[in-house]
């Protein structure tokens, strides 16, 4: 019997814990928790040309070409959430507002959380960041 244990990794002060990844029909999705707090990043496929439309931080591979942040979510009551903006900013911390339909939740996160998130991914898929890297806000 094998027991696999999860992953983590610690960014500043913050530990975060993998709780799994998957690559399915060129979707990639990393699971993690923070606290007691689950959240979930995407990746998809860049795509050129004019409908092109990139929501998040280009990500490179050499086995899979280019990807981009296409979601990151948060688990509430058994709902998940989508990221929509940082509606308040402290000093270590930041206001993060969410989305699932009309239902809006605010969750106070690690400074630059949606940057903690491509960084995640980076790291459990052996990803390379080829944007800018600008904050997210």
């Amino acid at each position: 019997m094998t027991t696999e244990t999860m992953s983590t990794h610690t960014i500043g002060v913050n530990t975060f814990a993998i709780f799994s990844k998957e690559e399915r029909g060129g979707v990639w999705t990393l699971q993690f928790i923070w606290g007691k707090k689950d959240f979930r990043i995407y990746l998809g496929r860049s795509v050129d040309g004019e409908n092109a439309k990139v929501q998040g931080p280009v990500l490179e591979s050499e086995e899979h070409g280019r990807l981009v942040v296409t979601r990151l979510q948060y688990l509430n009551a058994f709902e998940w959430y989508d990221y929509q903006k940082v509606s308040g900013h402290g000093l270590a911390n930041e206001e993060v507002c969410w989305r699932a339909g009309k239902s809006v939740r605010y969750v106070e996160l690690p400074k630059d959380f949606f940057e903690i998130a491509v960084e995640l991914a980076c790291r459990e898929f052996g990803l390379k960041r080829v944007d800018s890297q600008q904050k997210a806000s």
